[in-house]
């Protein structure tokens, strides 16, 4: 599903070039849940951006679903997320100007009506699959964070992506609040058999996932 070759990312700062990624090789089968542990600061987040094409490694390259993002322009690189890709922040990242509905709508709208599904139904059942039916006209500001992140969960999901891209998606929940964020969001993800690439630094949340990729300054640990 998705492979990194020899991946590095440089950034400027004050006394030149800072290296925030050094050479990373791996690999993400089709199917499987891999959890990026490492602290703040390793490069996780980094590291999650270039996967998703949000941003372009300084060397090496990232292949996702067989397509090398850095070959693609921004719009090639923005449709290709389109079609395979969910996301899930740890600061949710709704449009407050927007209702639950509407938030969930939005990417299916943006994808089109090409596989024939209409986005208001599609969006409905899916806010209902994450308990929130009696919340579809309700704006970001009026529900609590559990909430905004399962709206984030059915936005995620509503377009039955291949590959969902988690990061740190419980960071901004108290602990039983986030339990039950992950619990739903590991269901949802065995019911689409879709591939999961969790960010994390919580050890026992990477333990839910089938293997953990370890950072450390940049640099995958052995």
């Amino acid at each position: 599903m998705l492979r990194v070759e020899g991946l590095g990312k440089d950034v400027a700062s004050g006394d030149g070039m800072l290296t925030i990624l050094h050479e990373i090789d791996l690999a993400v089968r089709s199917g499987e849940a891999v959890a990026v542990v490492g602290a703040s600061g390793s490069g996780k987040s980094t590291l999650l951006g270039l996967m998703a094409g949000l941003d372009l490694p300084t060397r090496g390259r990232v292949l996702l679903a067989g397509q090398d993002l850095a070959a693609l322009d921004e719009d090639g690189r923005a449709a290709l997320r389109g079609r395979e890709l969910g996301f899930v922040f740890q600061s949710f990242h709704l449009l407050p100007a927007l209702s639950a509905l509407e938030n969930v709508m939005l990417p299916l709208e943006l994808l089109g009506a090409g596989n024939g599904d209409d986005p208001r139904g599609v969006a409905e059942a899916m806010l209902a699959r994450v308990g929130l039916a009696n919340r579809l006209d309700h704006y970001p500001k009026h529900l609590s964070g559990g909430e905004q992140q399962r709206v984030a969960l059915a936005r995620a999901f509503a377009v039955r992506p291949r590959l969902l891209l988690a990061d740190e998606p419980t960071g901004n929940l108290d602990a039983a609040t986030g339990r039950q964020v992950i619990d739903l969001m590991f269901e949802m993800n065995a019911e689409q058999g879709t591939t999961l690439i969790l960010v994390t630094h919580d050890e026992s949340l990477a333990s839910r996932c089938g293997r953990a990729i370890r950072l450390a300054a940049g640099r995958l640990q052995a």
